[in-house]
């Protein structure tokens, strides 16, 4: 199910035991491409489907799509086709290329296309719903692709369009929902005013690959792949390309319980929270997150809070998650975010909601941020000055940062802090541009699990005339060749 996402709970206080996720990086294997079978094909009027018609055709649609499974045919729509229905379909181990036809709902009902079986392709086609509130149901998705009784495997999906009716209307549920879902090839699927998630990947999902990925004014996170504890499988080997969120009632780009997810050049625009999320929830009981990779994400306008509790706040990317860990088959998965890396990241501008472009809060287990170029990240929020990294998690490394005209501070070691935390060839022009009680490009909590913070090789210019301002043992700070003025 498409669950609510939108209040994000942070990580609690506790230990995180690592024993796996350790060690090489792992790579994250393509869906495969081969062909899909080439079946007898009948077009949808030919099996009595009224083209024409302003009526509901859902009992005609029904009957071909059982016929086609039945039978072994696929099935073809007619080209720009407007067919009406009132109630969910379903499809079977065969392709439906609808050659630019619609599926349009009459009413705010069920009304989801559910693909299930393997070797089959679902292409050019639009699905319309009538919704007027969120659902948590499945049958209120949109494309419905495997299910939890029944796998989706094998499988393309090319040029599919979710949308709305009319203005106020929407898929009750996700745009696109994944479930059980493997071995599957998605090309341009784009939705737009769907009440939950735009994509949602859940259930065990693998080896999936998203090519130029669309989700616009969703009701929740924009693109989502998230394994619920209850589930007892986690969703694995997850790629999306060229992919882009804009406007949507939470995050953009999310891994919420997953292992080896990668998204490849990410453009999300005014999230209400999180651009980039990769995070083990507490409040939805998720599993951790492993060995995700974020590739030149460009995070414009995000978190702007908008339609999220007063006071909600969060970073632009945030990593994190909870104590503990569970066992998924011969795996231990700690419930944190353990060696995930965010590499050329470009955070232009935040929303009024955001505390620091980057927040690593304490299950943030060994990230990696390189390359990060953070600009004009300020708001008209008087109650926050968002700085340019918080750093509250385990080993954390930061390469080679521009940080351009930050309210707040450039970076602030928070107590969460342990292990070691590493910030190597910063270059910051202008920060603390909205002044504030502390007076340094850098502040230190005193962090007790933090055995050294190094920041070396660092330019800093147009802020304060303090580098640092640190509540550390002075033995667990090391500064070396660093420049301000």
């Amino acid at each position: 199910m498409a669950w609510s996402r939108r209040q994000v709970i942070a990580g609690l206080a506790g230990s995180c035991v690592i024993t796996a996720c350790q060690g090489k990086e792992r790579s994250v294997t393509s869906a495969p491409t081969g062909t899909i079978t080439k079946r007898p094909t009948r077009t949808l009027s030919s099996l009595g489907v009224d083209r024409f018609s302003n009526r509901d055709q859902w009992t005609g649609l029904d009957q071909a799509f059982r016929a086609a499974h039945e039978q072994g045919f696929d099935l073809l729509g007619d080209p720009d086709a407007y067919y009406r229905h009132d109630g969910p379909l379903s499809l079977q181990g065969v392709s439906f290329d609808g050659q630019g036809c619609t599926l349009g709902a009459l009413a705010d009902a069920r009304q989801v296309l559910r693909c299930i079986g393997r070797d089959f392709r679902i292409a050019n086609l639009r699905l319309l719903g009538a919704a007027r509130a969120r659902t948590s149901d499945d049958w209120d998705d949109g494309l419905w692709i495997g299910d939890e009784g029944n796998q989706a495997t094998d499988f393309v999906i090319e040029n599919v369009t979710v949308d709305a009716v009319a203005p106020g209307r929407g898929m009750a549920a996700a745009g696109f929902m994944f479930n059980n879902a493997h071995r599957g090839r998605i090309i341009r699927p784009i939705v737009r005013h769907s009440f939950a998630d735009g994509i949602h990947v859940t259930n065990g999902s693998t080896d999936l690959t998203f090519e130029r990925p669309l989700a616009e004014n969703t009701g929740d996170d924009g693109f989502a792949v998230v394994s619920y504890v209850r589930q007892r499988q986690v969703c694995r080997n997850i790629r999306a390309v060229d992919g882009i969120s804009r406007d949507s009632a939470a995050r953009g780009f999310t891994v919420v319980g997953g292992t080896d997810v990668v998204y490849e050049r990410p453009l999300i625009e005014r999230a209400a929270a999180a651009g980039v999320y990769l995070y083990g929830e507490e409040g939805f009981n998720t599993f951790g997150v492993a060995r995700c990779r974020v590739i030149a994400p460009v995070i414009r306008g995000c978190v702007t809070g908008r339609g999220l509790p007063a006071g909600f706040d969060q970073g632009a990317i945030t990593i994190g998650g909870r104590a503990g860990q569970d066992l998924v088959g011969s795996e231990t998965l700690p419930r944190a975010a353990v060696d995930c890396t965010v590499t050329d990241p470009v955070i232009d501008t935040v929303g009024r909601a955001c505390r620091a472009a980057v927040m690593l809060h304490e299950f943030a287990v060994r990230p990696r941020i390189a390359g990060a170029r953070l600009r004009n990240i300020t708001s008209n929020n008087p109650d926050l000055r968002p700085n340019g990294f918080d750093i509250g998690g385990r080993d954390a490394v930061i390469d080679r940062p521009q940080l351009t005209d930050i309210a707040g501070l450039a970076f602030v070691l928070t107590r969460t802090a342990s292990g070691t935390a590493t910030i190597t060839a910063p270059v910051v022009s202008g920060s603390r541009l909205r002044g504030g009680p502390v007076d340094s490009a850098i502040y230190a909590e005193n962090a007790p699990g933090l055995r050294r913070f190094s920041i070396s090789g660092g330019r800093f210019t147009k802020g304060s005339t303090r580098l640092v301002i640190s509540l550390l043992p002075a033995d667990k700070l090391r500064l070396a060749d660093n420049v301000i003025g």
